[in-house]
């Protein structure tokens, strides 16, 4: 799936975020480094949750591909946890619902995930990403 430009800000935003550190095992790792992946527990392709920072974790190549096929139950249960068994159940259900983005929602996302950049990166005093 092509990666467009509302998911490269998206993703930046979601590893700034958890400040370039993967969720699962905790190595830390450079800005806009290669190695660090923003994942999806319900995949891009469910448009309702693509960009729902619920949805989202910063994991290294090693743990996506774990938790992306071999663990998917280890995935789970971290999300119960980060979430509580209510705010996954919610997930769930919003990820089962269909959306259609309109142009106008997608460059308000966009809009709205560049700010959130630029405030962690003015909290954390980044100088650039």
């Amino acid at each position: 799936m092509k990666r467009k430009t509302e998911d490269i800000i998206f993703s930046q935003y979601i590893r700034l975020r958890d400040n370039y550190t993967c969720q699962r095992c905790g190595s830390k790792h450079k800005p806009n480094s290669g190695g660090l992946h923003c994942s999806h527990y319900f995949g891009r392709a469910r448009k309702s949750v693509r960009w729902d920072e619920r949805n989202c974790d910063s994991l290294c190549y090693g743990c996506h591909m774990i938790w992306g096929s071999k663990d998917k139950e280890g995935y789970r249960e971290f999300m119960i946890q980060k979430l509580t068994q209510k705010g996954f159940d919610q997930l769930t259900k919003d990820a089962n619902t269909t959306r259609k983005w309109t142009k106008e929602e997608i460059k308000e996302l966009r809009k709205h995930f560049r700010e959130k950049i630029k405030l962690v990166m003015t909290d954390r005093c980044y100088d650039q990403l």
